[in-house]
């Protein structure tokens, strides 16, 4: 029963967010933020359906017109152009148009990042999404294209800009990100010389001891050993292992699945 109260709450935010949109009324951020965490109560195939991401994305530009120097709906917009992106079965094509809005946003807000007057946490979280926001348009291109045209850097600078000002972004989102892009980006002189193979392992330990309970830092961190330290696969299947098993967190149904297709595309992958 309390599912289902939770999802009669869900719809009736959700259908007073459309009813305001259509009639281009003022939204409180509380309620968008409501459509936010009831993002992925509805689920389709492993993927969240995109009424409730869509009204919340909505919502927030709608407020970004009247507040457009507020820092925590810039990030917020951001954070939820990339769960319709990369969690939801939207279309292909709207979900590259949530990319473009995405990458013109990370860079209209470029000085905000350096900006000693915004307070640190929220600071940290508008470089962590910009770094987001890049991977987003990283995922769309060749890894040498990444690093050449100088994308993978700005990922770099913002993870490790966000990690600086605050390492519980997202459970240690800025670790799990500077642990994969020292493992996965090719080291290119002058270009992305800063890429060490040799941190990504330690990067991902650092994760997993902030947040153990989080299944992205347990992933993190059984791919490093894998790659890093193949001597210790069984520490790894381990990892993958609880993560295929475990029950996704209510508020993160979307995104726990699409972690355990991946822990167990690598488990399949380790069988003989």
């Amino acid at each position: 029963m309390e599912i289902d109260w939770r999802l009669r709450a869900g719809a009736l935010a959700l259908g007073w967010l459309l009813a305001a949109a259509v009639a281009n009324a003022n939204v409180p951020e509380a309620e968008i933020d409501r459509a936010w965490d009831a993002r992925g109560e509805s689920m389709r195939n492993g993927f969240a359906t995109p009424e409730r991401i869509v009204a919340a994305i909505e919502g927030y530009r709608t407020l970004r017109q009247e507040q457009p120097g507020d820092v925590a709906l810039r990030w917020k917009l951001l954070r939820a152009l990339h769960f319709a992106v990369d969690f939801t079965d939207l279309d292909e094509g709207t979900k590259a148009s949530y990319v473009a809005e995405a990458v013109a946003l990370c860079d209209s807000g470029r000085g905000l990042l350096d900006d000693g007057e915004i307070e640190p946490a929220a600071r940290a979280r508008l470089s962590f999404w910009h770094a987001i926001a890049r991977g987003m348009q990283a995922q769309r291109v060749g890894l040498l294209r990444l690093v050449r045209e100088g994308t993978a850097s700005k990922m770099f600078e913002n993870a490790r800009r966000a990690l600086d000002l605050d390492p519980m972004v997202d459970r240690g989102g800025s670790l799990r990100l500077l642990s994969r892009l020292h493992a996965t980006l090719p080291r290119v002189p002058f270009v992305s010389s800063w890429v060490d193979r040799a941190r990504a392992l330690p990067l991902a330990e650092r994760a997993y001891e902030l947040d153990p309970a989080h299944p992205g830092n347990g992933l993190v961190l059984a791919l490093a050993l894998l790659e890093r330290e193949p001597e210790r696969e069984e520490d790894a299947r381990r990892l993958l292992e609880r993560i295929r098993e475990a029950a996704p967190r209510e508020r993160y149904r979307a995104e726990d699945a699409a972690i355990q297709r991946e822990a167990i595309a690598r488990l399949e992958a380790l069988e003989p």
